[in-house]
């Protein structure tokens, strides 16, 4: 695994170069879902960074604010999951998964990266820190993003995520930040990757970069301090959830474990107490991401 630090990154000017000498091009996804309050800002901080990236587009999960009139205003490409999945002729499964996959057919680049549009203090070393590794070494095939993370936030990693990786799978136990939303790769490995449809995809396509294209072809950046929105604590149960529920069948398809039954695919949700206590609301919620196909493989199936 190689490590980068964004201060010792090469400069715009530096990896425009670097670019023209591979002759490569590169897409720039932004999923969003009810990013009304950042994605103006994101877009713009994505613009900044041409020409050194050939496309940026907007991938929305069905949003109902004002995320898709800002887009309009701003001239961003934006594509709902719905017409992804019309186009692709495809059943939709939403997700932020989903809305990454999807994006593999329309930024048809050479290297593609994804930022997440919830980032309140957005900078250009979100987007050039994900890119310039890439640019670098063409052997290094998916690259990954850490950062200080000012409140605390990183509680399904510290809880689930890291804990699970140095048990069932070591070789990705010096991941810092295996659950960041921003990370890059080459086109010929994501369009082999098998994407999760919901918030496990981060960690799946580390997962099979890790094991699938070598340690050695994988890199992770840090890029100082990233501020966002917090999730409560029952959001953060379903996430853990569906990443557990994920992790559980990657450790299965590598051989790491052995399952003697079905992995349930719902859990039991129990609300706050109300009165006395003794009328406690429950509910049973599916945590289990899809599968999707290989994008090479859906493109086969689209011709």
């Amino acid at each position: 695994m190689k490590n980068y630090h964004y201060q010792n990154l090469p400069t715009m000017d530096a990896l425009l170069e670097l670019k023209a000498q591979l002759g490569i091009s590169i897409g720039l996804g932004l999923p969003v879902l009810n990013e009304e309050a950042t994605i103006g800002r994101v877009v713009e901080c994505a613009r900044s960074c041409q020409p050194l990236i050939d496309k940026i587009m907007v991938f929305d999960s069905g949003s109902t604010d004002r995320t898709s009139q800002i887009c309009k205003q701003l001239r961003v490409p934006f594509i709902s999951d719905a017409e992804a999945a019309k186009t692709l002729s495809v059943t939709l499964a939403r997700g932020k998964g989903w809305n990454l996959w999807s994006s593999l057919y329309y930024l048809d680049c050479d290297v593609v990266g994804w930022i997440d549009t919830d980032i309140e203090n957005i900078h250009t070393r979100f987007i050039l820190g994900i890119l310039a590794p890439l640019l670098l070494d063409p052997q290094t095939t998916f690259v990954k993003a850490y950062y200080k993370r000012p409140k605390g936030d990183a509680r399904v990693t510290e809880i689930l995520a890291r804990p699970f990786l140095n048990l069932i799978f070591p070789e990705a136990a010096e991941f810092i930040q295996p659950l960041s939303g921003e990370y890059a790769g080459r086109r010929i490995f994501l369009e082999s990757a098998t994407f999760y449809s919901g918030y496990s995809v981060e960690i799946a396509l580390l997962l099979q970069a890790i094991l699938e294209q070598s340690p050695e072809n994988v890199a992770q950046v840090y890029l100082d301090q990233r501020i966002h929105p917090l999730q409560d604590v029952p959001s953060l149960g379903l996430m853990a959830s569906s990443i557990l529920y994920t992790l559980m069948r990657l450790a299965q398809r590598y051989g790491r474990l052995k399952m003697l039954t079905d992995i349930r695919q719902h859990i039991k949700r129990f609300g706050a107490t109300i009165g006395n206590g003794d009328d406690i609301s429950t509910e049973t919620i599916s945590i289990a991401d899809v599968a999707l196909p290989p994008m090479r493989h859906q493109r086969m199936l689209g011709k």
